[in-house]
């Protein structure tokens, strides 16, 4: 499977499901590692059943949320909570250098597939285990998903308005999206130790350590002033005007933000230098603050005669911090940037057809990522089973039989 890609010869046993866990092993397979995706028919990965589907068809294959995480993976389906299914897993953790799952903490170790485990039939086999707070702690056996990491480690503290609940975007797992860029640089590098010194390593990942780290302005600012900062809304403490503005049409805004005295005289020369700009409660960063709901207002005042478009590049053009908040459709539709440098690339996937993928962001001019569609449930059993482990075709067939490949 020599394809000249940077991870090509990395083998990748998969057991993540639902949100982090998919991400970070699909990046690895971008970037051409053989990412081989263990599931189970009895208990589907979560993300096949995460709207939104194609044409509303609910079945196993027509998630676009699994699509957009799985990409250029390879899936079987074994039930190892039987011997022989165990075995089958054992002999591709011979052939594997790294195993990934993000279980609650202690599930591998109870099926018979943790890390010591595991070392016994490959000494040097590298393996990251993601849990929502780690496999150590008093709170080890709590479970939990992207909201709850964000939750534990502040994050949401700091997420919403001063005089309302704290929010997430309902629509986005925070941490879902930080962990795997984690996740990757962790097994990077203990696979260059284990090619330096020939040892394999287990990674004990915490999505809300993770968490913790978008935190740390914060937790600075407790420990030099010994305040806890509050929610702010859209504001920022070293900037102003910062936030998002009203343009003209249906839910259509401009983000602004002028941290330097430089932005503020350019956002000025871009409203045409109101009277108001030389006023004196705006000449200083803590006049803008102290009057920020008036200036919010009058910003708003030139925004909304515009559109969003057009104030992003009449305010860009005076050095200004702009853009126009687009939607999905700005996005996929009408973004001149987007389409230069081709960031929704189509794929065909033989249920869903064709559909657009998001590439890694990172872009290596000799060995780029190169995006091949997710695979549908058990796809790859055969090549899997028969092709990498040696298996018969008989062998596979009786092991079908008995339920052990579903």
């Amino acid at each position: 499977m020599d394809n000249g890609q940077a991870l090509d010869g990395v083998k990748v046993l998969d057991f993540t499901w639902w949100g982090a866990g998919p991400f970070f092993t699909k990046y690895l397979a971008d970037f051409g590692a053989t990412v081989v995706k263990v599931e189970s028919r009895k208990r589907l990965d979560l993300l096949r059943l995460s709207e939104p589907y194609r044409d509303g068809r609910v079945e196993v294959d027509t998630s676009a949320m699994f699509l957009h995480a799985n990409t250029g993976k390879l899936s079987i389906t074994v039930d190892f909570s039987l011997p022989k299914g165990r075995e089958l897993i054992m002999r591709l953790v011979q052939w594997a250098d790294v195993v990934a799952e993000n279980f609650s903490a202690g599930f591998m170790e109870r099926s018979g597939l943790g890390y010591e485990a595991l070392r016994q039939v490959k000494p040097d086999i590298i393996m990251l285990s993601s849990s929502c707070l780690g496999q150590t702690g008093v709170y080890t056996d709590l479970r939990g998903h992207a909201l709850v990491g964000a939750a534990l480690s502040g994050h949401f503290h700091l997420t919403g308005y001063p005089d309302a609940e704290p929010t997430t975007p309902a629509s986005i797992g925070v941490a879902d999206v930080f962990q795997p860029m984690f996740s990757v640089a962790a097994v990077l590098a203990a696979l260059e130790h284990r090619r330096r010194t020939g040892e394999g390593q287990y990674i004990d990942l915490a999505q809300a350590e993770v968490m913790d780290h978008y935190m740390t302005p914060a937790l600075l600012e407790m420990q030099a002033n010994h305040g806890s900062p509050h929610r702010t809304g859209n504001r920022h403490p070293q900037a102003a005007p910062h936030g998002v503005f009203r343009c003209q049409g249906d839910d259509r805004w401009v983000a602004i933000a002028a941290f330097t005295q430089e932005e503020w005289q350019g956002l000025c020369r871009a409203l045409g230098n109101p009277a108001w700009c030389g006023e004196e409660r705006f000449a200083t960063l803590a006049g803008r603050k102290q009057h920020e709901a008036e200036l919010e207002r009058l910003v708003t005042a030139w925004t909304q005669k515009r559109t969003a478009e057009e104030a992003m590049e009449h305010l860009q053009r005076h050095g200004v911090a702009a853009g126009a908040v687009q939607n999905p459709q700005d996005m996929m539709e009408r973004d001149p940037q987007v389409r230069a440098r081709d960031l929704f690339p189509v794929l065909h996937h033989p249920v869903i057809g064709d559909c657009a993928h998001p590439p890694p962001p990172p872009q290596l001019s000799r060995s780029p990522a190169q995006l091949k569609t997710s695979p549908l449930l058990g796809e790859h059993n055969e090549m899997v089973l028969c092709q990498f482990l040696g298996l018969s075709a008989e062998e596979l067939a009786g092991l079908i039989n008995e339920g052990v490949v579903h």
